[in-house]
């Protein structure tokens, strides 16, 4: 216990400052509204009474946001490898992926819920894009910027190509897709928030939004802060998975 609170001795001291930072603000100074920013006490005095309701948004974004991502990764690091490999494909399609992807998400909302037959698959769908596009372009760059000795070692040792692909440039891309991945993972959080606005009846978003909807400014910061929670904890997993996966790299 000791030596895990050494480890993280700087992430703890931030979050104690951030929390004395707040309360001095709200319960000692009165510096920020009550109304608005209510006393951490009170917020966290309200967990027993929602956190069924936390609980169960939580299944139902995590249902929205693990099909999504998933689905994002699948699709944009197979598309992104073939892309990186091949010059021609990469020169015609670089053009249309830019384009495409310099389109906000969020304003394809209306389209979504207009083209798909249900609101699930239209969520489904703006999340997937979001993180596409993040890690389509990193993939891409990933495998084109690969050692071309790389290749050329694997070419002289006459590799199969699917051995190729999975123990030559996959991996020597995977540092960069991951960093895509990573930030994909974020933007899908801020999607999934999006989407949940827009006509859904449960979720993490939607607690937020509609206790915000009555002023229950406490319930919606209740709603912050087991959002960030969730995030951290599921950044925190992304980044041992990350380390597992990359435990050959210098900082790992």
């Amino acid at each position: 216990m000791k030596n895990l609170c050494k480890k993280y001795l700087g992430i703890i001291s931030i979050g104690l400052g951030l929390v004395i930072f707040y309360v001095l603000l709200t319960d000692v100074f009165n510096v920020l509204s009550d109304f608005l920013f209510p006393s951490l006490g009170q917020v966290i005095s309200l967990i027993p009474d929602y956190i069924g309701q936390l609980l169960e948004g939580l299944v139902s974004s995590l249902g929205l946001l693990v099909t999504s991502y998933v689905l994002a990764v699948l699709c944009g690091v197979s598309l992104g490898t073939l892309v990186g490999l091949k010059a021609g494909l990469r020169k015609n399609l670089n053009p249309y992926i830019t384009a495409f992807s310099a389109i906000p998400v969020p304003l394809l909302t209306p389209y979504a819920i207009n083209i798909f037959p249900t609101f699930r698959l239209a969520s489904i769908f703006l999340i997937w894009l979001g993180a596409f596009w993040v890690i389509l372009g990193t993939t891409v760059g990933a495998v084109q910027s690969i050692d071309k000795r790389y290749l050329e070692n694997a070419a002289t040792l006459e590799l199969p190509p699917v051995t190729r692909l999975f123990r030559v440039i996959l991996p020597a891309a995977s540092p960069t897709i991951l960093v895509g991945c990573s930030v994909a993972l974020n933007l899908s959080f801020m999607m999934l928030a999006v989407a949940e606005m827009f006509g859904a009846s449960s979720g993490m978003a939607f607690f937020i939004q509609y206790y915000s909807d009555f002023a229950r400014f406490d319930l919606v910061m209740l709603g912050f802060l087991f959002v960030a929670a969730v995030l951290v904890t599921i950044m925190c997993l992304f980044d041992l998975l990350k380390a597992r996966i990359l435990h050959w790299t210098l900082n790992n």
